[in-house]
């Protein structure tokens, strides 16, 4: 297949707008992964040791994440879930790339390696959006690598009351890319989480 070299630029947004509700409202990417980093540390070095230097934080509360000096892009509208995030970053980068790597905030496991694997299967294939799945056949469609243009479709989709990311990238016909370990888009969405994170992944290895 050939290369579309015009697909290569491409900026990175974390999304951090979730309200934990199962976590009393923990500020999900500040979660320390060991005595030096958070989740959101981890993920910054990880988009930078992947040729990713521009990165913005998708939030509607700028407060939690001034200490990482990146921009924070606020929802365009409120109340919508993750695709009015995907919307935001899709608007404020439209113009200066041509996509946006995606990954939300609460992934502490991913690595350079998984985000530069997703760049180049966007870079080479025709599809507007490449997204991973992993062995055990769950796939993650947050963690995204999404063409600009593909912002007014997104818009659309939601003035027409969709809200599952999910279900729009298989109406675009997205292009899923196969991981073998799933633990590598483990997610934290339990205070059972943040133990298993710390207990079995942190202890005895720094992926930061």
């Amino acid at each position: 297949m050939d290369i579309c070299f015009n697909r290569s630029k491409i900026f990175g947004a974390i999304i951090a707008g979730g309200k934990a509700g199962r976590l009393g409202g923990i500020i999900k990417g500040n979660l320390k992964i060991n005595n030096d980093n958070t989740i959101i540390d981890h993920l910054i070095r990880q988009y930078r040791h992947a040729g990713i230097k521009e990165i913005a934080i998708i939030a509607n509360d700028s407060r939690p994440y001034q200490a990482y000096n990146l921009e924070v892009i606020p929802d365009l509208r409120i109340g919508i879930g993750p695709l009015a995030g995907i919307e935001s970053g899709l608007n404020y980068y439209k113009g200066r790339c041509d996509a946006v790597l995606f990954l939300p905030s609460d992934i502490p496991n991913i690595t350079a390696n998984e985000i530069s694997v997703l760049k180049e299967a966007f870079i080479t294939t025709e599809q507007p959006v490449v997204y991973p799945a992993t062995s055990n056949l769950e796939s993650h469609p947050l963690c995204a690598v999404v063409n600009c243009d593909l912002k007014e479709t997104i818009t659309s989709a939601i003035d027409h009351g969709q809200r599952k990311v999910r279900d729009i990238w298989e109406q675009v016909n997205a292009r899923i890319v196969q991981f073998p370990d799933e633990k590598v888009f483990f997610n934290i969405n339990t205070p059972f989480d943040i133990k298993q994170l710390r207990a079995t992944y942190y202890e005895k290895k720094d992926l930061c």
